[in-house]
């Protein structure tokens, strides 16, 4: 499954253990600078994960509104493996 994720500096770890269960991170975006509000869910994503301590309120609401759009499931964690490991099984 593909995975794009938004929100976290270093998710190096989050992403290994995605790999091991079988999801490939496709893209990562900080959220952090000011260019990342434009920044789209790529068409080939199956499933959306935010990291909701890292991201400010209206990305988050952008995010989620293009995600209903294309039809993608989106997971909203904080920046941790044992939240996101609970709501992606």
């Amino acid at each position: 499954m593909n995975v794009t994720i938004f929100g976290g500096d270093n998710i190096e770890r989050i992403n290994c253990s995605l790999c091991e269960r079988g999801y490939c991170v496709i893209k990562h975006v900080s959220g952090r600078k000011n260019n990342h509000k434009g920044m789209e869910i790529p068409k080939n994503s199956d499933v959306v994960i935010v990291f909701t301590d890292y991201i400010n309120h209206c990305l988050c609401s952008k995010i989620k509104k293009e995600a209903q759009k294309l039809g993608v499931r989106t997971i909203f964690s904080k920046r941790s493996w044992a939240c996101l490991q609970q709501l992606i099984s």
